[in-house]
């Protein structure tokens, strides 16, 4: 029995088999995505916690806000408990919700914690896939494929959180894919030019 991965489905798809698929087929992301949120949500906390205690603290001082100062610090304290605690504990249950898997008609990706979404794309929908890498995804190996689609309300979708070898490997074999697709009906190929004694006749 044919175990079908994502290489697999696209690969038998190209051969014009039609994989049997299950809502269990999901892929899930790589783990290291997880300190990866972590890692970006800690520096953008970290940004807007110091840009408003400065404010607060300047503020208190050219305007002598006195017991506002105290109140606007409590609010300031109870951000950073927040802040702590969603860097900490969200990444996890956001990598939880978060898996893809691609048929040989759509790729769908699932994701959100609070209120999660599934999106599906359709492959014969794909104008082109990029392949991207920040910074950090560097040093945790991760690359995001984003797709991009004609004719949907949203014309991109990203799918973070792949390991870098296999998020080129799918990018192209999906390019591959999208190759090897038929014309629509509607587009018929130009005849071929009468040719006489070897001239072709326009």
């Amino acid at each position: 029995m044919t175990e079908w991965t994502p290489e697999t489905v696209i690969a038998a798809s190209v051969a014009g088999e039609a994989p049997q698929t299950t809502p269990e087929a999901f892929s899930a992301l790589e783990p290291e995505v997880i300190a990866l949120w972590r890692l970006n949500g800690g520096i953008e906390w970290a940004i807007l916690l110091s840009v408003t205690f400065v404010i607060i603290t300047v503020g208190s001082i050219m305007l002598s806000l006195g017991l506002w100062f105290w109140a606007l610090l409590a609010a300031w304290v109870l951000a950073l408990v927040v802040a702590v605690v969603q860097t900490i504990w969200y990444p996890p249950l956001a990598y939880r919700y978060s898996a893809y898997r691609i048929t040989d008609r759509v790729i769908e990706v699932r994701h959100g914690v609070w209120f999660r979404e599934s999106r599906l794309i359709p492959l014969s929908r794909i104008q082109h896939i990029d392949l991207r890498q920040g910074l950090f995804e560097r040093s945790y190996g991760l690359a995001t494929l984003v797709f991009h689609t004609a004719g949907m309300h949203e014309s991109s979708t990203p799918l973070p959180g792949l390991a870098a070898g296999k998020a080129a490997a799918l990018r192209d074999q999906l390019i591959g894919q999208l190759h090897h697709r038929p014309l629509p009906a509607s587009v018929t190929p130009p005849d071929a030019p009468e040719t006489t004694n070897g001239d072709a006749t326009l």
